[in-house]
């Protein structure tokens, strides 16, 4: 007999641990472009897809409401790509402040009202509420939009590193590893049977796993190239370079 007390608690402390993650792991990136004052690199397209993904995630737990932490998890990571794309259009697009604050604070506020008006609809609708499956079709089509957005918001990154020969530039690497271990440990978090606040057995969630792989799967991707690109490019520059500043300490040796 499965333990669903127990297994409630293991994946409440797992999308805990992953939401926890999630709060922090655009901070890197932010804090990278703030230092270089540049976002030279970093795809602006990828961060408002991401936060139009994060606005479908949330439509999709708050109806699904698995356990509280994946519910406050999109919210938070549609927050910080909002905070990143200002910076990309501050730093990247040469924006004012003013028109900044004013571009990004129009979007959250249609972004807001507009999961507001999807998920009372979805929350009270009788095709969810009677539907024999605990995911009703509109929640699946929201779903794979995310998990769409979510991929689609990935792939202009490919781009910068074939333009680069593989070399990631303007991406911040904690970045990357955070945001890789927050939506592993997520996933590992519906893995675990669980019930509702009724005691029923919950279906498995098997487009949220899906939602969740998809994030370490590209992101790897992406690691991968610049440790190629190291291993062909970066090594026999970081050579070179050293040699450079041999041959100059040499010169200034001979000089003195």
């Amino acid at each position: 007999m499965t333990d669903y007390n127990y297994n409630n608690k293991v994946a409440t402390a797992l999308g805990t641990i992953g939401t926890v993650l999630w709060c922090v792991q655009l901070i890197p990136q932010i804090y990278t472009n703030f230092r270089r004052k540049s976002t030279e690199g970093l795809p602006h397209l990828m961060l408002l897809l991401w936060a139009y993904a994060g606005i479908l995630f949330g439509m999709y737990f708050l109806v699904q409401r698995p356990n509280l932490p994946l519910m406050i998890q999109p919210e938070i990571f549609t927050f910080l790509s909002f905070v990143t794309w200002a910076q990309c259009l501050y730093y990247g697009c040469k924006f004012s402040f003013i028109k900044t604050i004013v571009v990004v604070s129009l979007v959250v506020a249609f972004s807001a009202g507009l999961q507001i008006a999807a998920i009372i609809p979805l929350q009270n609708s009788a095709l969810c509420n009677n539907s024999s499956n605990s995911t009703c079709w509109p929640l699946l089509v929201i779903g794979i939009m995310a998990a769409v957005l979510i991929v689609v918001g990935l792939v202009p990154p490919y781009f910068e590193l074939w333009r680069r020969q593989g070399q990631v530039v303007g991406i911040n690497f904690l970045f990357l590893f955070l945001d890789c271990s927050g939506a592993i440990l997520s996933f590992a978090s519906l893995l675990f049977p669980q019930t509702d606040k009724d005691g029923n057995p919950k279906e498995e969630d098997y487009l949220g796993m899906v939602l969740y792989l998809l994030v370490p799967l590209m992101e790897g991707g992406i690691v991968v190239s610049h440790f190629v690109w190291w291993l062909r490019i970066g090594r026999s520059l970081n050579k070179s370079h050293i040699d450079v500043e041999k041959g100059r300490e040499r010169t200034d040796n001979n000089v003195k």
